[in-house]
């Protein structure tokens, strides 16, 4: 009797590490950060924006850097497909922040580029850049 009790309680022992193990392994897709840097231009210095993605929670923040009168534009596509433009014109040192609800697994790729008086600067325009939500 002793023998069946011992295999009971390994086996019991065995489901239960793998039901912890199932329960835990959280999410199939593993999301990426990114981050782009706004190009030199026209007096325009080199990361004078900057637009980060977290793919935890789908967050982009629109980074303002520089004291030069100029504020930042981003632009977002996911699997694709336009979503939108970004707009950070509170000045030097602000981020301007939008949340976003995308599909895990999702492909984000985002550019930044410096805007002044309602003008985008596209020769500032970072090269496009993808995370994974």
């Amino acid at each position: 009797m002793s023998t069946l009790k011992r295999t009971a309680t390994v086996l019991a022992a065995t489901a239960a590490t793998i039901t912890l193990t199932f329960t835990n392994s959280g999410s199939a897709w593993a999301g990426s950060d990114a981050r782009a840097w706004s190009r030199p231009f026209d007096g325009y210095s080199d990361g004078a924006c900057d637009l980060q993605f977290d793919d935890y929670g789908e967050h982009s923040y629109l980074n303002d850097n520089l004291k030069d009168g100029a504020g930042c534009y981003g632009t977002v596509t996911v699997d694709n497909a336009y979503i939108g433009d970004m707009h950070n014109s509170k000045g030097a040192g602000t981020t301007a922040e939008y949340n976003y609800d995308f599909v895990d697994g999702a492909i984000v790729r985002f550019e930044v580029c410096v805007r002044d008086d309602g003008k985008v600067y596209w020769r500032t325009c970072s090269d496009p850049v993808t995370g994974r939500a």
